[in-house]
């Protein structure tokens, strides 16, 4: 997934209107909800991005199927994304949506990849000391990589901290390589 100008915009529009509306976390959990269905649903996602169905047919199946379930401006903002086509960049518009409620809420978002599943209170511990030298409010998103054997690697914005024995190996083997015998 790639955000681009389109989606950006779709997700800053999106904000303004729910930050008036004072429902930030509501929108962005429904939305977030909607993407993951349509993600995986293969049913779902097929019917919504099947160009050969018209648009009309997707509001009124939209319309039906989502009213009452999710909040109204949700609702009018995939009606609106499927009105201009715009159904293909629902998960770039999420992206883009979670990184204006997290610079409003001043929270970094930061990728931990491990070769297991991290419990609870890791990613708490994790997420405290980061918090404590970044001075923000963290919240970790978590990820297997069983090819990592053990370690771990974060990824902070665009920086990477890679402690996996995985890249402590390669380093090694660089290391052995060079060496003059």
């Amino acid at each position: 997934m790639r955000t681009t100008t389109a989606s950006k915009e779709y997700a800053r529009a999106l904000f303004m209107l729910a930050r008036r509306e004072e429902k930030l976390d509501q929108v962005g959990a429904e939305l977030a909800a909607f993407i993951e269905l349509v993600r995986t649903n293969e049913l779902v996602g097929s019917f919504l991005l099947a160009p050969q169905i018209s648009t009309d047919t997707k509001i009124d199946v939209l319309r039906k199927a989502l009213t009452g379930k999710l909040g109204p401006e949700v609702v009018k903002f995939l009606l609106l994304t499927c009105t201009k086509r715009r159904l293909d960049q629902l998960a770039a518009i999420g992206a883009d949506y979670e990184d204006l409620l997290n610079k409003h809420y001043n929270r970094l978002e930061v990728t931990a990849t491990s070769a297991k599943a991290l419990t609870d209170s890791e990613k708490q511990s994790l997420a405290a000391k980061i918090a404590a030298h970044l001075k923000q409010e963290v919240v970790i998103k978590a990820n297997v990589d069983s090819s990592l054997v053990a370690g771990l690697v974060c990824r902070i914005g665009d920086v990477v901290y890679d402690g996996s024995l995985r890249r402590r190996i390669q380093l090694l083997s660089n290391q052995m390589l060079k060496a003059k015998i």
